[in-house]
């Protein structure tokens, strides 16, 4: 009887965790370097010159629980932020809406 309520315990605590995790926990950081990169829309980067696109992805589900669409949101954005300080881009424009863990950036350089 005792196996049976730890077994319980521990499916239920595994379960706790998992939503603890979907909910609201980033495991993406944004880069000091990509603090200053700007995320603009489309109609304010007119005089920028378009440097490219990236397509970022982050986990959109943990243990089958979907995790929470602002955490998800935030997370590609950051990775987009980073990827354009690769890029050398200090502005990024979202092509899309994110899709199963999934966004594409424009990037531009609109400052001198």
């Amino acid at each position: 009887m005792a196996t049976r309520t730890l077994a319980g315990l521990r499916a239920a605590g595994a379960l706790l965790l998992a939503a603890a995790l979907a909910g609201g926990c980033s495991w993406v950081k944004l880069e000091p370097t990509a603090a200053d990169v700007v995320v603009a829309r489309e109609e304010h980067v007119q005089h920028c010159r378009r440097i490219g696109q990236t397509k970022v992805r982050t986990t959109d589900a943990v243990a089958g629980v979907p995790r929470g669409a602002g955490t998800v949101s935030d997370e590609l954005e950051r990775l987009a932020r980073n990827a354009a300080v690769d890029a050398d881009a200090d502005t990024i424009v979202p092509v899309d809406k994110p899709w199963w863990g999934e966004q594409r950036f424009n990037l531009y350089r609109c400052r001198p």
